[in-house]
């Protein structure tokens, strides 16, 4: 049985895909999780190594997908260029 509650998917032929969820279990529901799946996408991460902050992460994605994903319009704006 899946613990995750969907809020976007979309799936292509060829595997290619997303999934934006959150934890069933999550009970603060202060977390979304969002999985790629056959998507070229590049990340970074860095941690706070001194306790007193969060971490970051950065997702690289194609424009094509940041689209499909409702990240960005189907227009390119002047800050895209």
């Amino acid at each position: 049985m899946s613990t995750k509650i969907s809020l976007k998917h979309h799936s292509e032929e060829g595997g290619t895909g997303f999934h934006v969820y959150r934890e069933c279990f999550d009970f603060d529901e202060e977390f979304v999780y969002l999985e790629v799946h056959g998507v070229p996408f590049e990340t970074t991460s860095s941690i706070e190594l001194s306790g007193s902050g969060p971490g970051s992460a950065t997702i690289r994605l194609p424009n094509d997908w940041a689209r499909k994903l409702g990240l960005t319009s189907g227009r390119q704006t002047e800050a895209e260029s």
